[in-house]
């Protein structure tokens, strides 16, 4: 995230697309770009994307990276370092596939450790819920999963919606815009209290000379 100077507007964003294999995360990178829809990837390596948006009336630059699954084994590591990379995360699963579902957890935990903090802009993502008859997770689920991990839910399909592909991210940006602030009000507050401190200090040295 980055400030533009007087305005303390937020221009740029990173965001990580995490979850299972097959869960639909490239498919959802390509569509919320270019809004066509690709369901066939032969995707073994990390790809980060660029674009610009507009979200809410304003322009915000974006590098999506698009993650493959390694939370365990020696690429565990480079996991973690995509985390520390990222302002947002996007947690997706396939409601055909029980364990992508069941892997929401331990990344959401695995992001909240290596961020070392709570509230950390994450939103989780259901996909392919255009496959009634395959369907293993039902919404019930997803939301209150979601709700015990504090994050935006949105249910959907990459195959058959833009806007809802839209929304969800969007969604994302807006609280890694809130966190943002959240940011810059801390340290204006820190700010202050150094200058009330340094404003003290040189009152109280005055004083001391005017006593001399």
């Amino acid at each position: 995230m980055t400030d533009s100077g007087a305005a303390r507007k937020m221009t740029r964003a990173k965001l990580v697309i995490l979850g299972r294999d097959n869960c639909g995360k490239t498919a959802l990178c390509v569509r919320f770009i270019t809004r066509r829809f690709i369901g066939e990837y032969d995707h073994k390596k990390e790809v980060t994307y660029g674009c610009r948006k507009v979200v809410d009336k304003e322009a915000i630059d974006l590098e999506i990276l698009d993650t493959v699954n390694k939370c365990v084994g020696p690429a565990a590591n480079s996991l973690e370092s995509s985390i520390k990379w990222g302002d947002g995360f996007l947690i997706m699963y396939s409601v055909t596939d029980r364990g992508s579902f069941e892997y929401v957890s331990r990344l959401k935990r695995l992001i909240d450790h290596v961020k070392q903090t709570l509230g950390i802009p994450t939103v989780i993502v259901a996909n392919k819920c255009d496959i009634e008859n395959g369907r293993l997770v039902r919404r019930e689920e997803g939301q209150a999963l979601a709700a015990d991990l504090r994050c935006s839910f949105f249910e959907l399909s990459v195959a058959e919606s833009t806007s809802s592909v839209e929304i969800a991210v969007s969604q994302l940006i807006r609280e890694v815009r809130v966190e943002f602030n959240r940011h810059l009000l801390a340290l204006d507050k820190c700010s202050r209290m150094l200058q009330m401190r340094h404003a003290l200090k040189n009152k109280l040295t005055r004083s001391k000379t005017m006593q001399w």
